[in-house]
């Protein structure tokens, strides 16, 4: 109910006033019911950006924020995000809890082990669009990866998953006359970190 069909159902109650519309005190009532509209629009709005699943600016915009994620697609995408990295807990330490969280945080990603380099190597599914967009990939995996580990970053489109993983028979490959260390640097979009 707003505040003018409030106050006027309150007022009629009492009995003392008549509220035809044209009275001196409806208008008084239609004044405040002006300025409480206003007064309830705002915290209705602060409401519905108080909790995730109804933010659609600032807060989610807040909440990205101090995840130190970027806002990435739409609002049901941005809230996906948040809500998949708040259900982490500090016991979620296997690959398959920080592939979640770092799919969660907008780096969808497969994670590999390599045992005896003792490094964890990243093979990111984003498209490299930008330098940014290394940035932002760079700054999650320090977030979620095992700080005790090094690990390599893969934002290339062309991997050694893709090559594998490629319907063509050899002689395609091999006509494409790339050497094994311009499959490695392709790019320049392997990180070390």
């Amino acid at each position: 109910m707003r505040a003018l069909d409030s106050m006027c159902a309150a007022m009629k109650q009492t009995g003392l006033y008549t509220l035809g519309g044209n009275t001196c005190v409806d208008w008084e009532l239609q004044a405040y019911a002006a300025g409480l509209n206003m007064v309830y629009d705002a915290l209705t709005e602060l409401e519905n950006e108080s909790y995730v699943e109804t933010a659609n600016s600032y807060g989610l915009s807040q909440r990205e924020q101090q995840l130190g994620i970027a806002p990435v697609g739409e609002i049901q995408n941005r809230r996906a995000a948040i809500l998949g990295l708040l259900e982490i807990t500090p016991f979620d330490s296997g690959r398959d809890a920080v592939q979640r969280a770092m799919s969660a945080a907008g780096m969808p990603c497969e994670l590999l082990e390599k045992t005896t380099e003792q490094k964890i190597y990243v093979n990111c599914f984003m498209q490299r669009a930008d330098e940014s967009v290394l940035l932002n990939g760079t700054k999650i995996a320090k977030l979620f990866l095992p700080a005790h580990l090094n690990a390599e970053l893969d934002f290339r489109s062309i991997s050694w998953n893709n090559i594998d993983q490629a319907d063509e028979p050899f002689d395609i490959k091999d006509g494409k006359e790339l050497t094994w260390n311009s499959i490695d640097c392709y790019e320049n979009a392997l990180i070390q970190i």
